[in-house]
């Protein structure tokens, strides 16, 4: 009897408890976006540091290249690092004054200093969390300028073999 009176008053406590999941990095499109950032370890440096390295043309170093991934929602290989690297280089140099405005699942983030003309970056919401949709965010000439590189590159590795 008592045992089953203790074992009754845990799990009364246990149902009764608010149980709060652990942060995934994908919670919010805030968070997504530092995912992003922590892939790449530059979640600690300035707005002005970053433009000063891509102005310099300096490379940022993949840490994470699984964090990377998981960051889009329409990741489909390799052919899209490049875009995925387009979009953290318009992050990256905003990343001080970046807008967020969410409406339903979708979320559109654009520095507040962009012109409006800029096409901002689009996170959509799914069962993972809040992800980059790479299609929406990379214009589509530039898209499939990137592509045409890959493409290229593939080609010439093929052929140096």
């Amino acid at each position: 009897m008592i045992l089953s009176t203790a074992a009754a008053l845990v799990i009364a406590l246990c149902t009764s408890c608010k149980t709060e999941s652990a942060p995934t990095g994908f919670e919010s499109p805030s968070a997504t976006i530092d995912s992003l950032f922590r892939a790449y370890g530059v979640q600690d440096i300035s707005q002005e540091e970053a433009r000063r390295r891509l102005q310099a043309r300096e490379r940022f170093e993949l840490l994470d290249k699984q964090l990377f991934q998981n960051c889009f929602s329409d990741w489909q290989g390799e052919h899209d690092h490049a875009l995925g690297g387009f979009v953290f280089g318009q992050l990256v140099a905003a990343k001080e004054e970046l807008q967020i405005a969410v409406e339903d699942d979708t979320a559109r983030v654009r520095a507040a200093s962009a012109s409006p003309e800029l096409q901002a970056m689009v996170l959509v919401k799914q069962r993972g969390g809040w992800k980059i949709d790479l299609r929406q965010s990379v214009p589509p000439k530039i898209r499939q300028s990137l592509y045409e590189v890959y493409r290229r590159a593939r080609r010439a590795e093929r052929q140096a073999r």
